[in-house]
């Protein structure tokens, strides 16, 4: 992708008058990628629990302590949503290549250093957690491995997102779908064949994660697809820093927060025994399903309301997300009521230990609508993060799990004694509230003003007037 063809993409996501088709076509790659690594996610799942309740429980139990570097990494380099969106719909391709290079250089740094210490803690974080001692013992493993792979996953998603802001979504699915159909086939090579076990899990997640960062280094080291990242651009620039830090901070303290809470969930849930952690990774690989509908409408809408930002055209803004939730809501709605009447044939298929059966399909009955509650939280973020203004989003999705998931979820699983029950109605209502504060946050449209100084002042000119000349 040349500057020529982020000019022309550029020309679409700016003047496009069908909104919907213009989100639509950006959304098939990125339905097809979610939809094959949720594929993946299922048969990953599928696999694990032919060697039992324990191996079946240590993706979620390992979660928790890797995303604390995930949150670290999609925190900053979702700041380019905004940074390289915008400058790439003001025309600045120079200054898009600059900020990109800056979070690449500060992420690169981060994924290091976090990795060997890490590494090294591990152990600390299973006696934490007080996960049962038959997933403890594979997680140790499954987190050592999976560990070694984060600082390409930082590559990729530098990667993921700078494409994504210039309107390419096609080019990061043919990665995320390659890299998805070699875990695919290794998994049940390295498992069973070789005999490796959750270790050869872990170790296929590892090669396929290398295989997508080391594509993302190249093409941004080269230029292949018009954004380029250079040494010299790396050195700390105070401006561009100052907008991470006031675009980033937010999103990456509240995933930090968000993760380090959901350590505490998952003691919360641990507590309630093995078939009820076995019960909660079912029911939150089936509804992961949900993120191949809603992620790529949200990202979709995100890129035209940054790019319409950054060029000053701010109705075309605000249009792009009237479009992109009214989409969103038809169709999530319409799964949610598709989930929750088939739940019971969807669990059968992960387990037939009756104890985890029944206690997914309460998850799926009581905490699945609520994910309706969580895609408006998701939807917000996304354009928080387009926009530039994450403070608000961010401070109220923390709250969504400290103030109330686990206080909630506790309460009523812990005092009241409800067990798992309560625990799914915990969640659930956490979700239902921080989704109506965000939905009512986002008509206010305080977020509807852009961040960098290179975009038009005023409203810009309207969408159906023909663009000025691109130069990159």
């Amino acid at each position: 992708m040349s500057n020529g063809s982020i000019a022309e993409r550029r020309k679409k996501i700016l003047y496009e008058p069908r909104i919907a088709r213009l989100i639509l076509e950006l959304s098939i790659p990125l339905f097809i990628s979610g939809s094959l690594q949720s594929i993946y996610g299922i048969a990953d799942t599928f696999w694990l629990s032919r060697l039992g309740s324990a191996a079946l429980g240590t993706p979620t139990v390992s979660w928790p302590y890797r995303g604390v570097l995930g949150a670290i990494g999609f925190g900053l380099a979702s700041t380019l949503s905004a940074l390289a969106g915008q400058y790439i719909g003001a025309g600045d391709y120079r200054k898009a290549s600059k900020s990109v290079s800056q979070v690449f250089g500060l992420l690169t740094v981060i994924g290091i250093i976090g990795t060997a210490v890490f590494y090294v803690l591990r152990g600390y974080y299973l006696d934490l957690t007080h996960a049962p001692p038959d997933v403890a013992a594979l997680a140790n493993k499954y987190i050592a491995v999976t560990l070694l792979g984060l600082p390409f996953m930082y590559f990729f998603l530098v990667f993921n997102f700078t494409l994504g802001s210039a309107g390419d979504t096609k080019t990061p699915m043919k990665i995320s779908v390659s890299t998805s159909l070699l875990n695919f086939a290794l998994d049940p090579v390295l498992i069973f064949t070789l005999k490796l076990g959750v270790f050869g899990a872990a170790l296929a997640t590892l090669i396929s994660g290398m295989a997508a960062g080391l594509y993302g280094l190249y093409s941004l080291i080269t230029g292949r697809h018009g954004i380029r990242i250079t040494l010299r651009d790396m050195i700390p620039d105070p401006e561009i820093y100052r907008l991470i830090a006031r675009i980033g901070g937010p999103t990456t303290v509240q995933r930090l927060l968000t993760t380090l809470g959901f350590l505490v969930m998952m003691r919360i849930v641990n507590g309630l025994g093995t078939p009820i952690v076995a019960a909660y990774s079912i029911g939150q690989v089936v509804l992961s399903i949900d993120h191949i509908i809603v992620f790529p409408l949200v990202r979709s809408t995100s890129i035209i309301v940054a790019q319409s930002l950054g060029a000053g055209l701010l109705e075309r803004a605000k249009r792009a997300f009237h479009t992109g939730f009214r989409l969103m809501m038809t169709l999530i709605t319409l799964y949610i009521v598709f989930l929750v009447v088939f739940r019971d044939p969807f669990i059968r298929v992960f387990t037939s230990d009756p104890q985890v059966a029944e206690a997914a399909s309460r998850m799926l009955l009581i905490f699945g609508p609520s994910v309706i509650g969580f895609d408006l939280t998701v939807l917000a973020g996304a354009i928080a993060r387009s926009s530039g203004h994450t403070l608000l989003v961010s401070a109220v999705g923390t709250a969504r799990l400290w103030l109330m998931r686990i206080p909630f979820s506790y309460y009523l699983a812990y005092v009241r004694r409800l067990g798992d029950t309560g625990l799914w109605w915990g969640m659930a209502l956490s979700n239902w509230i921080t989704g109506a504060v965000l939905v009512a946050w986002l008509f206010t449209y305080r977020w509807l003003k852009p961040v960098i100084k290179e975009a038009p002042a005023g409203k810009g000119r309207e969408y159906v007037e023909k663009p000025a000349p691109l130069t990159g």
